[in-house]
């Protein structure tokens, strides 16, 4: 098993993620769902997940006012899940109050800094002055005062975060094996990724996209 690669289920089929995780569930270290699958699916069938003994990472991205935010995290409470997101825009006050509900239920919160689809001409678009790794550290140093457990970010950020919030854990999505980035404008290769300082490697369309067992497998022999 591999410790640092969670697979992003982001499919719609209860039974296709079933599927996929009967094939892999032995070479990776957790189950991410998104928000195709959360809205698609019941608490029921999120906790079914829980049998192949892997931490489930739910992917919300919460972003609201404090009261919602934090009643949000508490309806997690019974869905045996190990982790959870929230954007850092919501601020200071916000995150603190949700970390504090988080850690009541042993929940550990991801801080989502800038999408890895977004370049600086998308900030800019929406009319954030600053240029895009200036904007990620004031988010980051926003989430390392909240106490957070990580945050999400782009594996090329990873270096410079980790040098003024080195106890947040990266988790890192943009993970691409070749040069078809699809959706993400911010990537590297698995490999490239955990050299930089990847905490964890989220990983979707690599694996999922055609034969998964074979695909995680050869992301695990580039590995070494």
């Amino acid at each position: 098993m591999n410790k640092s690669i969670f697979v992003a289920c982001d499919v719609s089929s209860h039974k296709e993620i079933l599927e996929l995780l009967s094939k892999i569930h032995e070479e990776i270290s957790g189950i991410k769902i998104g928000l195709q699958y959360i809205t698609n699916h019941s608490p029921q069938e999120i906790r079914e997940l829980s049998k192949f003994n892997k931490p489930i990472f739910y992917d919300g991205k919460f972003f609201d006012i404090k009261n919602t935010l934090v009643e949000s995290i508490k309806s997690l409470k019974n869905l045996d899940v190990k982790y959870a997101t929230v954007h850092l825009l919501n601020g200071l006050d916000a995150l603190k109050a949700a970390n504090d509900a988080a850690n009541n239920i042993n929940v550990k919160l991801l801080g989502v800094s800038v999408l890895t689809s977004f370049d600086n001409k998308e900030l800019e678009q929406l009319g954030f002055k600053e240029q895009l790794e200036k904007q990620i550290l004031r988010l980051v140093k926003i989430a390392d005062e909240a106490k957070l457990y990580g945050v999400i970010c782009s594996p090329l950020e990873v270096k410079m975060i980790k040098k003024v919030a080195p106890n947040l854990k990266c988790f890192t999505p943009g993970i691409r094996q070749d040069k078809n980035k699809n959706d993400q404008k911010r990537t590297m290769n698995a490999k490239q990724a955990l050299e930089a300082g990847s905490d964890c490697l989220i990983i979707g369309r690599p694996i999922t996209k055609g034969d998964p067992k074979k695909n995680i497998q050869e992301i695990l022999s580039s590995l070494n």
